[in-house]
């Protein structure tokens, strides 16, 4: 096993020793918006003096040629001989990282970022069997938790139903956003040059995305707004598929595939668009909604999982309902349109992301787990 970004203990009376248990992805750009908030969350206890152990698997030799789900399926089996939970107040498994670990006096919190459950439901074939066991190994680490973690209400009620773990013992705790960095990043970006109607979309490229929906949706766009561009963030199994779409509507020269690059592109990326475009149908947050409001860039996105909880109708950008690429056209046009609105929603989004600073975060992260880190602390 690996420590990554191990810090050591300091002599504060208050601080906490905490375990982060995390086989997922580490790199912003690989591992989508899970990478993006256990970092933040983090890094963010770190600076308040506490000491964080994010214990991933090893990054070489064997370990970088398995598969992902092999990699974390090793590592999970492997834990129990190589973790001591004793010496931490408190360990924290993300999603079904630290399912076979003992239980022992250490108080353990399963953190759920997205609901394997909910996600299979949108996937076929294999993909859709393996998300089968990954969900029951999610289940399993939720009911033998101490507390469980969730970053929305769409996501306290799921888990509730898919995992059978009682609503009072998951505590909300939302993805947040370091404010104060995104904000000095957007103001040392390099001025806008080309100013033809941008809109934005940044996500992984699975199903559940439907970025198809967003890419028919500016096809009908273009027939009023014939001039603008459509810059897509990110990869993944749909990736292909979407590029030919793109061809077969007619708009490939107006479709810009990025690909998954750095946290210093993106921020480019948002520094220069007029909308930011998220056609999910099933989210349970959505990191990247929060970098929108942060950069000021109004929202076009679905009323559906966690969406609502983030985006505000009509004040911070504008929801359709799901799968309806008609809707988001309409939603596209009209705020391409009205300059009106989109400075309103812009100074809105400014106001409202301040709710998410990594600080404001933290301390709701504290406060969820403080009566079980006394208890962990208290055993040392």
């Amino acid at each position: 096993m690996e420590h990554a970004n191990t810090v050591r203990p300091r002599d504060v009376g208050t601080s906490l020793r905490i375990a982060f248990l995390d086989s997922w992805l580490q790199s912003a750009v690989d591992g989508s918006g899970t990478a993006v908030g256990i970092g933040g969350l983090e890094q963010t206890l770190r600076r308040q003096g506490h000491t964080v152990d994010r214990i991933a698997p090893p990054t070489h030799g064997l370990w970088r040629r398995l598969p992902i789900t092999a990699r974390r399926l090793c590592f999970n089996l492997l834990l129990p001989q190589r973790l001591r939970p004793s010496a931490y107040d408190l360990v924290v498994g993300f999603d079904w990282d630290g399912v076979w670990l003992r239980r022992g006096r250490t108080p353990f919190v399963c953190s759920i970022k997205g609901i394997i459950a909910e996600e299979l439901q949108h996937e076929r074939g294999r993909i859709r069997l393996l998300f089968s066991l990954l969900a029951r190994l999610e289940g399993m680490n939720a009911r033998r938790a101490d507390r469980v973690l969730t970053t929305s209400r769409y996501c306290r009620d799921r888990i509730a139903r898919h995992y059978r773990v009682p609503a009072a013992n998951i505590a909300i705790v939302p993805e947040g956003i370091d404010v104060d960095e995104w904000r000095a990043a957007l103001v040392a970006a390099p001025p806008r040059r080309d100013l033809r109607p941008t809109i934005l979309c940044v996500a992984r490229q699975y199903p559940r995305k439907h970025v198809a929906d967003l890419i028919a949706a500016f096809a009908l766009l273009c027939a009023h707004v014939p001039d603008a561009r459509l810059r897509i963030v990110g990869d993944g199994p749909e990736h292909a598929a979407l590029v030919a779409l793109a061809q077969a509507l007619g708009v490939a020269e107006q479709v810009v595939f990025l690909g998954g690059i750095p946290d210093p592109a993106v921020r480019h990326e948002y520094s220069h668009c007029d909308l930011f475009c998220l056609p999910s149908v099933q989210e349970g947050f959505g990191i990247v909604l929060l970098e929108a409001m942060v950069a000021g860039v109004p929202v076009v996105s679905t009323t559906a999982a966690a969406i609502p909880e983030v985006v505000q109708h009509g004040v911070t950008g504008i929801l359709v309902p799901p799968s309806e690429p008609h809707s988001l056209a309409g939603a596209l046009l009209l705020l391409l349109t009205d300059h009106e609105r989109r400075a309103r929603y812009s100074a809105a989004a400014h106001t409202a992301v301040m709710d998410y600073d990594w600080n404001r975060v933290t301390n709701r992260f504290l406060s969820a787990v403080h009566d079980l880190a006394a208890c962990g602390a208290a055993q040392h």
